[in-house]
């Protein structure tokens, strides 16, 4: 994977680090999807924010969305580059524990996705690295940058050439029209859908919301085009950033990360803000340049943004290792999110979705990961793993895996 690499055996601190940052950001954008239908993220934002509940909104938005699960991916691929260096240093078999990893991902994440929340990254995350596993497996170093820019870009380019393709139809006014009051009606069913969606959330059984997510999954799956591309690119991107000792001796390149602190910020925040304004209340499902303008700003900021915050984190690991038990435990944590708020917000738990307003959210998830932190690091002083992790990497290997510390 690089000529000059050289694997390190040891776990890596500004990893955990990072994976517990993420971790955070990722709460913060998911507390919005604990209370609405997913099918909703194409419509917009909520219509009656006002106040602090619309600049929270609005600010998270601009600054966390599309940033973190950026992050939390580069981490993705970071890690498989690892686990392909250190099993190619100590001779052992790789492919087949890998993939055999992979089809435990995809079923925890089916799993978490139609019983708990449909929003699940696992299973999206797996069937992303069958297809690098497949089609990026010996890819030179070198390339992986670029191979990640152009899936950065397809999407993008779909929506213009789609939204370019119906902004000609105006030279014929009859079919303009047409397929204008198609769209439309498209986007009337599918605002009955996501009301009637909203109603299970609030009102239905847990055997209800389970319903619900099959037909959640079919549309997150349905749109695979718009989210598989940027998701493989930051794989590929986490990628470049090991085999390039950019991750595994951050030391040796504190310039690399300085610079894109200040690119990523000095670009990727006026871009994010940009691209925000221009799609916050934009319906996706009527392409128009505006919009197709608004998406590709808003991706930009995003991969910059979230090389910023790499950056950032990197350089200031020291001073956050804080933060690195829960993310060595990111996936119990990942999942904890979820099981904790769906049972808060649904109304077949607390019902309290319904009674929150937005600006309560960003309070709520701090104090909540204030307590996955103090509890990750009560956890891991006595056991290896997470719960979640140690079955995992037991099943993955086939051999019930040391749990508790001080113990073989």
């Amino acid at each position: 994977m690089g000529e000059r690499f050289q694997p390190t055996t040891q776990r890596l601190l500004h990893l955990d680090v990072l994976r517990g940052f993420a971790l955070f950001g990722i709460l913060l954008v998911n507390f919005e999807w604990f209370v609405r239908p997913l099918q909703g993220i194409v419509l917009g934002a909520q219509p009656d924010l006002a106040g602090a509940s619309l600049v929270v909104d609005w600010l998270i938005k601009a600054l966390a969305e599309g940033k973190f699960y950026a992050l939390f991916s580069m981490l993705f691929g970071a890690g498989f580059a690892l686990m392909a260096e250190r099993a190619s240093k100590k001779d052992k078999p790789f492919w087949g524990v890998y993939l055999r990893r992979l089809v435990l991902l995809l079923l925890f994440g089916l799993a978490h996705m139609l019983l708990v929340w449909a929003g699940d990254i696992l299973a999206v995350y797996s069937l992303c690295a069958f297809v690098m596993v497949l089609l990026f497996r010996n890819t030179p170093a070198r390339r992986l940058w670029k191979w990640a820019l152009a899936f950065f870009i397809l999407p993008v380019m779909l929506m213009w050439l789609g939204s370019l393709a119906i902004s000609a139809t105006q030279f014929d006014p009859e079919i303009h029209g047409s397929i204008i009051a198609d769209m439309e009606a498209d986007t009337d069913r599918l605002r009955e859908t996501v009301a009637q969606a909203q109603r299970i959330h609030d009102e239905g059984s847990w055997r209800d919301n389970v319903g619900q997510r099959l037909n959640d999954a079919a549309f997150i799956f349905g749109n695979f085009i718009f989210w598989v591309p940027p998701i493989l690119g930051f794989f590929l991107l986490g990628r470049w950033l090991v085999a390039s000792e950019y991750l595994t001796r951050p030391k040796e390149h504190q310039l690399f990360f300085r610079r894109w602190r200040s690119r990523g910020l000095l670009l990727g925040l006026p871009l994010s803000v940009a691209g925000t304004a221009m799609m916050y209340q934009a319906v996706q499902t009527l392409p128009t340049l505006e919009l197709a303008l608004g998406m590709t700003l808003f991706l930009a900021g995003s991969v910059l943004l979230a090389l910023a915050y790499l950056s950032m984190i990197t350089l200031a690991a020291r001073h956050l290792r804080f933060l690195a038990p829960a993310g060595q435990m990111a996936l119990t944590n990942y999942l904890t999110q979820s099981l904790f708020w769906t049972w808060t917000m649904y109304g077949h738990g607390l019902g309290l979705g319904v009674v929150l307003p937005r600006w309560s959210h960003l309070l709520l998830a701090l104090a909540f990961f204030a307590i996955q932190v103090a509890f990750s690091h009560w956890w891991m002083a006595r056991f290896r793993f997470g719960p979640a992790e140690w079955l995992w990497r037991s099943l993955t290997y086939l051999q019930v895996q040391p749990f508790i510390r001080g113990h073989a």
